[in-house]
């Protein structure tokens, strides 16, 4: 792993690591170094860089934090940066005046780009549907942070927002792209590749039945006519519901912007099939960076999970990586797995085949 600053390269640390996710906005990186002979420090925060994994470009973003400490013996520099998009993260929105609908989430996320002055592109991989005058795509409030802004918008159209190599914005979906790689852990089996497995099965933040609650924006229907004033101000979903989890558990969503009901049942089966998905996590340590295709191991790919003692056969999405190098451990990919359809408002049942979690060696 190196670190590309200025067109001069730097690498052989003692530690680094990149880490990725499909459910976040920017990638982030560190990366660690130490030596017995004082010198100048090359880095002071706010430089330009990018990461470099196995030759491959993963990250553009900048250095934003440095910290340099010693003695007359050995010195250490830790150097801590994200891509570009985290500049969406820590800024606030002033006053923007011409944000009117229609208007597509592309759109809405390059007039923040641009009122921010940020030299940031957005892709859109999903094309989601346009926000109309019904549901009130409003102006941000001066002074709301720029991502949160944003997130709302994204959450309403039941996508995700990400970042890729070269840290431009991506509006994307868990598209289900199956690779063919394995992550194997099975009883005295030596064609394993799993260094370290856990499994983790959370309910706290799971519910039985869920709703929405929210209203339409009234001046386009009044003056449309036709629509009743319950109707305007009482728009709610029917009730979801998550047959894994005890009756008694109810979540209720007043909606963060204005919705219609059958947008409300849409973002309310979002909300609980993301619930769900990160309740149930996969994750495993693995050598190297690169998966049995050759090719890295990335975000947003469903692999096959094999693995006895964690009770696990099943084919996963990958929601996280992060790409290390240590000096004692060498080169090693850490991922996080949750159910291939986690970001999908279709029902997260079981599939034709059987797929299992839970029922390990100590289930």
């Amino acid at each position: 792993m190196r670190i590309e600053v200025d067109g001069v390269q730097y690498a052989d640390f003692a530690a680094a690591s990149v880490v990725s996710r499909l459910d976040a906005l920017s990638n982030t990186f560190a990366f660690e170094a130490t030596s017995e002979e004082a010198r100048p420090l090359p880095f002071l925060g706010g430089e330009a860089c990018s990461v470099w994994v196995d030759g491959e470009k993963v990250l553009t973003g900048s250095i934003e934090l440095v910290n340099v400490s010693g003695d007359k013996e050995s010195h250490k520099i830790d150097i801590q940066g994200m891509d570009k998009t985290g500049d969406l993260l820590y800024s606030s929105i002033g006053s923007i005046s011409d944000f009117r609908p229609p208007m597509t989430l592309k759109k809405a996320i390059e007039r923040i780009i641009s009122h921010l002055g940020a030299s940031i592109f957005v892709v859109d991989l999903v094309s989601p549907d346009s926000f109309n005058s019904a549901e009130d795509l409003a102006a941000p409030e001066p002074g709301q942070n720029a991502f949160e802004f944003i997130e709302i918008l994204a959450r309403k159209r039941q996508v995700l927002l990400t970042s890729d190599e070269e840290g431009n914005v991506v509006i994307t979906s868990s598209h289900g792209e199956v690779v063919g790689a394995t992550l194997q852990h099975r009883v005295d089996d030596n064609s394993n590749n799993v260094l370290s497995y856990a499994v983790s099965y959370d309910s706290t933040g799971r519910f039985n039945a869920y709703k929405s609650m929210s209203q339409l924006n009234p001046t386009p229907l009044v003056l449309a006519g036709g629509t009743g004033v319950d109707a305007i101000v009482d728009q709610q979903s029917k009730i979801v519901v998550d047959q894994q989890i005890r009756a008694g558990r109810q979540f209720i969503l007043v909606a963060e912007s204005m919705y219609s009901s059958a947008e409300g049942e849409k973002r309310i089966l979002w909300e609980r099939n993301v619930r769900r998905a990160r309740g149930r996590v996969y994750s495993a340590t693995v050598h190297g960076h690169r998966n049995q295709t050759g090719n890295l191991w990335r975000i947003n790919e469903v692999v096959l999970v094999a693995d006895e003692y964690a009770g696990v056969e099943a084919s996963m999405l990958v929601n996280s990586v992060t790409y290390g190098v240590d000096e004692d451990e060498g080169t090693y990919t850490a991922l996080s797995l949750v159910e291939k359809n986690a970001y999908s408002i279709a029902a997260a049942e079981p599939q034709e085949v059987e797929e299992k979690m839970g029922d390990g060696l100590f289930g």
